[in-house]
């Protein structure tokens, strides 16, 4: 599915309150669908919006730059060989958004959408290179998060904030399942990926789960996750703009659902 300018446009103006977030909830949704070659011009198109200046630009110039500067890599190394903060925090951002989702669609996908990522990412924004050898190094130093005691109660706690007043049930639910998906997805899902706030936090993960499951036809899931967003402080207009957003994105991606996807 090409990304059309037209297409792009609509992304950025699809409702002035996404204004913050219209690349990260796009890029999740793309992810998750598996297009991760629709990922270069979203992340470029932001980059170009949060350079100084760039308020003097027309959405259609920086649209139009984006296309130049994807089919010209030279360019676009020169074109970001000085970054601002704002633009280093959003290429973390949406390394840790694509990671965060992976717990949700998959690890595969997760790393379709890094790898499409990483080959686009400008010179100046990607990681200090470090090759691992199996001998004497399995985690590289760069590393933003590490073994922590208390990872286990934060994930718990942001379960909690999630799930509020059905949290137990659904833990029960879980452990009679199968007693190690519940450790897993508390220990390892909640606890070392979702629950970690020092890149993005609470609140734009919310709307990142929601992206994510949009496209899986998960609607059990959705709808838990729907009122978790009301949980941690959206209110119920905003979810729903984020809600049509990544559902527009995921019909664009040829998504097909078995039964009309959960609203609040």
């Amino acid at each position: 599915m090409p990304l059309t300018n037209e297409r792009l446009t609509n992304l950025i103006e699809f409702n002035s309150k996404l204004d913050p977030y219209w690349a990260h909830l796009a890029i999740a949704t793309v992810v998750s669908c598996n297009f991760p070659e629709l990922i270069p011009k979203i992340y470029i198109a932001k980059l170009l919006q949060l350079q100084e200046h760039s308020q003097q630009r027309s959405l259609q110039d920086i649209i139009l730059r984006a296309e130049t500067l994807l089919l010209h890599r030279d360019e676009l190394n020169s074109e970001f060989a000085e970054v601002n903060d704002a633009q280093i925090k959003f290429n973390s951002e949406i390394k840790e958004v694509i990671l965060k989702e992976s717990a949700l669609v998959g690890i595969p996908r997760a790393i379709n959408g890094l790898k499409s990522l990483y080959t686009t990412t400008p010179k100046s924004l990607l990681n200090e290179k470090g090759d691992l050898h199996p001998q004497n190094a399995y985690i590289s130093e760069t590393v933003r998060r590490r073994d922590e005691s208390h990872n286990l109660e934060r994930g718990l706690n942001h379960w909690n904030k999630t799930y509020g007043k059905v949290s137990m049930r659904i833990i029960n639910d879980l452990n009679d399942f199968y007693p190690d998906l519940w450790q897993f997805i508390i220990k390892d899902v909640y606890g070392d990926v979702l629950s970690y706030g020092k890149i993005i936090d609470a609140s734009l993960t919310s709307l990142v789960v929601i992206c994510a499951l949009i496209p899986l036809d998960v609607n059990a899931q959705l709808r838990g996750h729907l009122r978790g967003a009301l949980n941690v402080g959206w209110d119920r207009n905003f979810i729903d703009v984020v809600r049509n957003y990544s559902l527009m994105i995921s019909v664009w991606c040829g998504v097909h659902w078995k039964t009309d996807v959960v609203k609040l």
